[in-house]
């Protein structure tokens, strides 16, 4: 008698194991889930008050069939690389030409006399009619060249694979390489979790990096002493969310900066000091969890972006000039 008791014992228990094994199944099935209090709602975020909104898009320019890569502004002509080839638009977004250069093209800056063009693991120095004058020799194991800025003669080259900014004269000497840290507390070092790393020089010579992984934009002088720097790590308008962001920056006359992040894509504009001053272009204008859009300032505060997902130029204009 006992024995029978026993069995039944144990199988009301298995039976009861059973249950609650086939509830939390049942339960955690897609559409059964209960509410996280904690999810964010990302939806929500990618709308933004209107007032908020500086810019209106005006225009936009199809750059197929070249791939682009990157892009900068010089001179009110936009110089923009992919594949093989060198594309050169007016301001108004009419092809002036297009040259043959080396392939696999990461990104590109502009001055006066040169063209230089970021590779992968290296940089090559051209002229304005594209005619190759130098190719600098490799910087090394797991370089990935991401972004270059142009103080006098001198040549930063951001490299995401090593976490460093490379310093360079024209002649594709090294001078000097610093990654990110300070002698206080303050230098945390370039927190690069993928190959997004922006390096820019604003109007006043100022040479500003992003930390991607910290959600910072920093000052250093030109041999890569950390000034200052501020931080936005936020997933409202007036911060920088998901990772590694801000993807992409350039910098206005007035020392502002435009910001594009990947993920949730959105340009925005921030005082130098790091304040939000206005959204350039909301999430909803993007493809979702899309990359970061190249962007470029001109004299009169129109954005140009270049969107990679839909191989276009996009202008954004200030809704001021209307």
């Amino acid at each position: 008698m006992k024995k029978r008791n026993f069995t039944i014992l144990v199988l009301v228990v298995l039976a009861v194991i059973i249950g609650v094994i086939v509830a939390d199944f049942l339960s955690d099935r897609p559409g059964r889930r209960g509410n996280n209090p904690y999810a964010l709602d990302v939806d929500s975020l990618r709308y933004v008050d209107e007032a908020l909104i500086s810019h209106r898009e005006t225009r936009n320019y199809s750059l197929d069939p070249l791939t682009a890569t990157g892009m900068c502004l010089f001179s009110d002509r936009l110089y923009i690389v992919g594949d093989s080839s060198l594309l050169v638009l007016s301001a108004d977004g009419s092809a002036q030409e297009m040259k043959q250069i080396l392939p696999r093209p990461t990104c590109i800056a502009a001055d006066e006399n040169n063209l230089y063009i970021g590779y992968e693991t290296f940089v090559a120095r051209y002229d304005h009619s594209g005619s190759l004058v130098s190719r600098w020799p490799g910087l090394g194991e797991n370089t990935v060249v991401t972004s270059l800025a142009l103080k006098g003669d001198r040549i930063y080259v951001a490299d995401a694979g090593n976490r460093r900014v490379v310093i360079c004269n024209p002649e594709g000497e090294i001078l000097g390489s610093f990654e990110g840290k300070a002698v206080t507390e303050a230098g945390h070092g370039f927190i690069i979790p993928s190959p997004c790393f922006d390096v820019a020089v604003n109007g006043y010579g100022e040479l500003w990096a992003v930390n991607p992984g910290k959600k910072a934009i920093e000052n250093y002088t030109d041999d890569g002493e950390m000034r200052g720097f501020w931080q936005k790590n936020s997933t409202d308008v007036n911060g920088f969310a998901g990772c590694c962001n801000p993807a992409e920056i350039t910098v206005m006359n007035d020392g502002a900066f435009v910001t594009s992040e990947k993920g949730m894509v959105r340009i925005k504009i921030h005082e130098p000091s790091g304040e939000l001053r206005s959204v350039v272009a909301p999430p909803v204008l993007f493809k979702e969890e899309g990359k970061a859009p190249e962007v470029c300032a001109d004299d009169p505060g129109r954005i140009y972006a270049l969107d990679f997902n839909r191989n276009t130029v996009r202008l954004f204009e200030p809704k001021s000039n209307e």
